[in-house]
């Protein structure tokens, strides 16, 4: 039976740059990895919130990025 361990956690933020030439919105994405792998997900929330607070553009999606490593 495989066994899964948890490695650690990361979040990847999708912020809105606006549109283009075309009127296509524009999106950049940054990803912070090595977080904790038991961080809870409101916790992340809450990171990701205070990106909105320091910085422009704001945050319109945020990712969960979970890494593990499964055995045999």
């Amino acid at each position: 039976m495989a066994t899964v361990t948890k490695l650690s956690s990361g979040m990847q933020l999708k912020y809105s740059m606006g549109t283009d030439g075309n009127g296509k919105e524009v999106f950049k994405r940054k990803t912070f990895k090595n977080f904790k792998s038991d961080v809870l997900d409101d916790d992340l929330y809450a990171v990701s919130q205070q990106f909105n607070v320091i910085q422009e553009p704001s945050v319109v999606e945020v990712r969960r990025i979970d890494e593990s490593v499964i055995d045999a």
